[in-house]
């Protein structure tokens, strides 16, 4: 019992900050500016909420929190970090209106246009990042129906956790990784390049859900393997390469030479296939029904 006690929501609070001290996040190079890194991503993230596999898991999330209750038509919904509008535009197409937060420029261009070509006319936008947001002085606490938040480096710590449920009425939602990734292009390259282990995202859904479950919440728990294959010819391979590792070191000529001299080794008739296996995780929960929740 003794342990038990010692799991308080100020323990997962503090695990969650060690966490991120020792993650991938944290070895991130703090001289470049992290939107450029999304905005560089747009192009990306367009292509492939355009296609079948981007749709799949939209259609999952949404066909939970249907089942759950959390997702009805008419629903006023905060879509937190909305990308290019994967889970933003069929939202839109039931809820009574969308607000999309997207700080990087690129990226909300990109998901203005998919809203315009889909002809709704019931999205707002907020660029802002949203550790930036203060959601009394914007009025947005207690405004919206669900705070949906899915893979977004937005909700890092407990304070940006916190401001979900301030803006919330009824229900939360939030994705994450859960544990393990299995990205053998990239992890092999770190090993090559840094001579180690590839870390940990850091952001991972076993802190927000035990914090949350500590609190007095009743968040329910749901986690499942996401398969995210591409292929891509030997250039575009090697530049996306590039553009990823650059984010963590300079890309010297041995660095690039490392990268270019995998990518032809693994490439089958100038073809490299990219093999991601994710576990996630989703969480859900109801601001307003049992525990504790007013210390939150």
């Amino acid at each position: 019992m003794k342990i038990l006690q010692e799991k308080t929501p100020e323990f997962w609070e503090q695990a969650w900050q060690e966490a991120h001290k020792h993650s991938l996040h944290a070895r991130k190079r703090r001289e470049l500016e992290q939107l450029d890194y999304w905005n560089s991503m747009a192009r990306f993230f367009a292509n492939t909420a355009k296609k079948k596999r981007g749709k799949k898991r939209p259609q999952k999330v949404l066909s939970w929190l249907e089942q759950e209750g959390a997702w009805q038509p008419g629903s006023n919904v905060l879509d937190i970090g909305a990308g290019a509008g994967n889970f933003t535009i069929p939202m839109a197409k039931k809820a009574a209106y969308i607000t999309a937060l997207e700080p990087a420029s690129a990226m909300l261009s990109v998901l203005q246009k998919n809203v315009r070509d889909e002809g709704l006319s019931n999205v707002q936008y907020l660029d802002q990042e949203w550790e930036a947001v203060d959601p009394q002085q914007m009025g947005l606490t207690g405004s919206f129906d669900l705070v949906f938040a899915s893979l977004t480096p937005g909700i890092k710590d407990v304070e940006t956790l916190q401001k979900m449920c301030h803006c919330s009425r009824d229900w939360c939602f939030l994705c994450d990784f859960a544990g393990h990734r299995w990205f053998p292009g990239h992890e092999e390259l770190w090993r090559l390049i840094f001579h180690e282990k590839m870390p940990l995202p850091g952001h991972d859904i076993i802190y927000p859900f035990n914090y949350l479950y500590w609190s007095g919440y009743m968040p329910s728990l749901k986690v499942w393997i996401d398969v995210r294959d591409r292929e891509m010819s030997v250039e575009e391979a090697t530049a996306s390469f590039e553009e990823y590792f650059f984010s963590y070191t300079e890309l010297t000529p041995e660095i690039k030479k490392t990268i270019s001299s995998y990518v032809q080794e693994h490439a089958v008739s100038g073809i490299y296939q990219e093999i991601y296996r994710i576990r996630l995780g989703m969480i859900l929960w109801q601001v307003n029904a049992g525990g504790q929740q007013g210390s939150v």
